[in-house]
């Protein structure tokens, strides 16, 4: 039976939440799109169709190339291992058995790993769900991690604040971050964790409401995040209490005041950007340099539109969305 009606809630077992596995944020689409045909009465997996229009729409893709890139995600995404559990016991298998696609339909079809009932079906206990809705806009590669999370231990009181506390290490694992990515503690700070629960209070029915950066001697430990369930749309500007980055990075990321679209200074640091935000810094970043260096280094190469092209076109092969 095919299946591709989208449901508005998505619904994981919390060995899912908490399963250690990367993915871009076009697969987290993808992904998602076939989660929310997941019905809570179903008791076996049915074959699920990628609604390629409706990822492209609903997330700015160009229509043009939507079908290539959703297809080539999708593929990818196949070969992504999911480890669920500990160190001690566990299973690492990938979230697709299949993916089948017909570039003349444009049409992707796909099935879940067997192995992966007892995470999404018939779910009576130990879940997390939350609206398909609230994670449609996210840009930034990390916010879905960090939104999961949440809701994992959000509170069903309605106004009332809760907490996480992550460590460090665990975020890490979690993330799959290699031993070269954000091996300063306080780039993980900058360029994962605010950027990520900042998204998430802008885009979100959350409000981050205050988190702090807990250390151990002298080195951060954990990160203690405070949240609030919105209680009407006109709080999603609730500020969000963390201290600023150097502002070193802050020139080096923001586009200069009143840039257009194409100017060349414009497009170089949205790109140094969604380099950050989608944890791509180690992609590109050369041994002997910092991220700071790295980041200087490819504004200082974009002096083109031919050379700005051809790093856009490096991001979208990482299923960075412009």
């Amino acid at each position: 039976m095919l299946v591709k009606e989208v449901n508005q809630i998505i619904k994981k077992s919390n060995d899912l939440i908490t399963a250690k596995y990367r993915l871009t944020v076009i697969q987290q689409y993808v992904l998602h799109n076939v989660i929310a045909q997941i019905h809570i009465e179903d008791t076996d997996f049915k074959k699920y169709e990628v609604n390629v229009r409706s990822i492209a729409e609903n997330h700015g893709i160009d229509t043009k190339n939507a079908y290539r890139y959703i297809k080539k995600s999708a593929l990818e995404l196949n070969k992504q291992p999911i480890i669920i559990g500990d160190e001690i016991e566990g299973i690492a298998l990938n979230w697709f058995s299949s993916v089948r696609y017909n570039s003349n339909r444009g049409s992707l079809l796909v099935d879940f790993h067997p192995d992966l009932k007892p995470y999404l079906l018939q779910l009576q206990s130990y879940f997390t769900q939350y609206d398909n809705k609230n994670i449609q806009q996210f840009k930034c590669v990390h916010s879905l991690r960090f939104y999961e999370f949440l809701k994992q231990k959000q509170n069903l009181g309605k106004g009332k604040k809760f907490y996480i506390e992550l460590s460090i290490d665990d975020i890490r694992s979690m993330f799959c971050f290699s031993d070269t990515e954000y091996k300063k503690t306080n780039d993980l700070k900058r360029f994962v964790i605010e950027p990520a629960l900042k998204e998430i209070t802008n885009q979100t029915d959350l409000s981050i409401t205050d988190v702090q950066f807990l250390k151990k001697g002298r080195s951060i430990n954990s990160v203690y995040i405070i949240a609030t369930p919105k209680i009407t749309s006109k709080n999603s500007d609730s500020s969000l209490h963390i201290k600023k980055p150097s502002q070193i990075l802050t020139d080096i990321v923001k586009p200069p005041k009143n840039a257009n679209k194409d100017d060349l200074g414009h497009r170089a640091s949205k790109i140094t950007g969604l380099i950050m935000s989608n944890g791509l810094a180690d992609r590109f970043k050369r041994s002997d340099e910092s991220v700071i260096d790295m980041m200087k280094r490819i504004k200082e190469e974009i002096t083109t539109d031919t050379a700005a092209k051809q790093w856009e076109n490096k991001l979208e092969e990482f299923g960075v969305v412009f």
